[in-house]
């Protein structure tokens, strides 16, 4: 049960890490705050992510879309 809970709030903290990741300005660098409790394993996939997702890469449920990509690269 513990397991579960830790995991639970790791997606938690993950979730509210690439949030702030992707709504805060482009000039702003370093590990928010929001992320400090976060892997810098999963950081990087996190931080990779809410790149893609400020791109404007990614389709109506948030996954990458490769459609979204070629044509934002065709203009």
């Amino acid at each position: 049960m513990a397991d579960a809970l830790m995991g639970c709030a790791r997606a938690t903290r993950h979730k509210e890490c690439r949030k702030v990741l992707v709504e805060r300005s482009a000039s702003e660098t370093g590990k928010p705050a929001a992320c400090k409790g976060v892997k810098e394993e999963d950081y990087s996939v996190i931080a990779a992510s809410a790149a893609i997702a400020r791109l404007g890469w990614t389709d109506e449920n948030g996954k990458f879309s490769e459609k979204k990509m070629l044509e934002d690269s065709s203009k």
